[in-house]
């Protein structure tokens, strides 16, 4: 027996082991289209437009000199590769982001509209008191990363705020450059005259703490209010890291020439909150994003697709709850959204609605209807509840990433009932296609579809243990998993083995904790003893 759980672990380290060389292959080999790539372009040309606009503007005016070529050029190169270096991250953490051409605009648009705010806020500091000025405190980058952790992710969002913050401290650093030829009266001032603007390095050390500070703090938004307290938060954070920045260049004290830098800084924070709990249920619907508060929505049980489930498929819904347990406590194990697991499970088999009767948990006291068919017709009909349940998601317009899982809980697994089946029926001239028998997939791409694929197939196959002990519950689930795992389903899906231990062990606890042992009643004594009054159990 240990030289059998040796091999097989060797398996499964080798297995492993090719799984990130593989990834990070695909990584590199990925590219984009060129209709792709040339909309990119624009948009890396459209901000550095919007970084230097003054220059732009006067060269497509006819006044054109030395300096404002350099400029240019140096903006254009300065800009392009901080978006070569963003795009090689996306590519390699999130590649479905830049993979399609609205999610390409969206990006860029979200990036111009801060470079533009930006630009705006600058234009706006030379038509105020200089006490005032420093406008370009209020750009909003936080609430940029804050919605695009909501939409996309913590690590893009965080990548995406460094960059900006970047982009608008070269801002600060332009302006004055491009628009002292001009004779500004305020640029062509005595050495000790107040600059026209803030420090370019302050602005890149306060707009990128907001930036770290917002993904960090709104990974996770439960409550409608949370955006105005992470808002608080960044505000005092960025005033609080100007402070610090004036008493190192010892400008703080005994006179401070900006004294509405701090307030415009905790002033950016408390906008940043109001902008995002206004804009976030736009990005939900726009993004058909799973927001942790729209998740809570939906794991309603009011919800109609749930309440007809429970209609129609009772059985199914009742082990979709299970899923759902084992499914939450092997997300929390692993780090993963054990939110959209928990919710995700509650709706993986909704297209079994359409025929509850021909699938064996529905099937209390009938007939079994694939006694009468075909297994290659049987086969047909169980894996065609994922299709069902795809369209069901999208009729009710459920977020991306439950269809996501709803699409691929199977991935390509086999049905190996009816394959088997098919095997024994089936005649010598008979042709047998396996892949007639396999789920059409995808693949899990995702932590919670993974969990969710192996919750399912746990679930299912611990109705079948006659006595479940502790030790039958774990030989189960490791040999579920491993049977998994060897048939290439987690291969997309970025868990490591670690990881996948960390499942198997939370989902053994949770079925251990499902299938506790109970004290037997008198009454079911008697009854097996055939003898005596039987009794109602309280």
């Amino acid at each position: 027996m240990t030289h059998r759980r040796s091999d097989r672990r060797r398996m499964l380290l080798d297995r492993l082991g090719v799984l990130p060389r593989r990834r990070l292959r695909e990584a590199l080999r990925r590219s984009l289209t060129f209709a792709e790539g040339l909309l990119a372009v624009c948009v890396v040309l459209a901000i550095a437009a919007a970084l230097d606009s003054h220059d732009v503007f006067l060269v497509a005016g006819g006044v054109l000199s030395a300096a404002m070529v350099q400029r240019l050029i140096g903006t254009l190169a300065l800009v392009g590769a901080l978006a070569a270096l963003g795009l090689v991250y996306l590519l390699r953490f999130q590649p479905q982001l830049v993979r399609t051409r609205r999610q390409i605009v969206a990006f860029g648009a979200c990036c111009l509209a801060c470079v533009a705010a930006a630009k705006a806020l600058l234009w706006l500091d030379g038509a105020v008191a200089a006490p005032y000025r420093s406008l370009v405190y209020l750009t909003p980058i936080s609430a940029f990363t804050i919605l695009f952790t909501v939409a996309y992710g913590q690590r893009e969002a965080i990548a995406a705020g460094v960059i900006l913050a970047i982009v608008c401290g070269l801002a600060v650093y332009i302006e004055p450059l491009a628009v002292g030829e001009t004779g500004r009266p305020w640029v062509s001032g005595a050495p000790s005259a107040l600059p026209p603007h803030a420090e370019p390095v302050a602005v890149v050390v306060v707009l990128m703490a907001g930036a770290l500070i917002g993904p960090l703090a709104c990974r996770r938004i439960r409550k409608r209010l949370k955006p105005i307290e992470v808002g608080i938060l960044i505000g005092l954070a960025q005033a609080f890291l100007l402070l610090a920045f004036y008493l190192i260049l010892g400008r703080l004290w005994p006179r401070w020439p900006r004294a509405w830098e701090p307030a415009w800084a905790l002033a950016n924070g408390l906008g940043v909150g109001i902008l995002v709990t206004v804009l976030l249920p736009l990005v939900e619907l726009v993004f058909n994003v799973a927001t942790d508060i729209r998740l809570l929505e939906l794991s309603d049980q009011d919800q109609p697709l749930l309440r007809s489930l429970v209609t129609l498929a009772p059985s199914t819904d009742n082990h979709s709850r299970r899923v759902a347990r084992l499914a939450e406590a092997a997300a929390e194990a692993v780090g993963a959204n054990s939110l959209l697991a928990l919710v995700g499970s509650y709706y993986h088999d909704i297209g079994k609605m359409t025929k509850p009767q021909y699938y064996i948990e529905n099937q209390t006291g009938h007939e079994n209807p694939h006694d009468r068919l075909r297994p290659s017709m049987s086969s047909l009909i169980i894996i065609s509840h994922v299709k069902d349940g795809v369209e069901l998601a999208l009729e009710a317009r459920l977020p991306r990433a439950i269809v996501e899982i709803i699409e691929q809980h199977h991935g390509t697994s086999a049905v190996e009932f009816f394959y088997d089946r098919h095997l024994r029926e089936a005649r010598d001239s008979e042709p047998i296609d396996p892949s007639f028998f396999r789920y059409a997939g995808p693949r899990p791409a995702t932590k919670e579809a993974a969990i969710i694929m192996l919750a399912d197939s746990v679930e299912a196959a611990s109705r079948t243990l006659d006595e479940p002990t502790p030790t039958r519950i774990e030989a189960l689930v490791t040999r579920i998993i491993a049977a998994k795992l060897l048939d290439g389903q987690l291969e997309d899906c970025h868990l490591t083995l670690s990881e996948v231990r960390l499942i198997e062990q939370a989902m053994f606890r949770v079925l251990c904790a499902m299938y506790h042992a109970r004290v037997e009643y008198p009454a079911a004594r008697t009854e097996r003893s055939g003898g005596g009054r039987r009794r109602r159990a309280p």
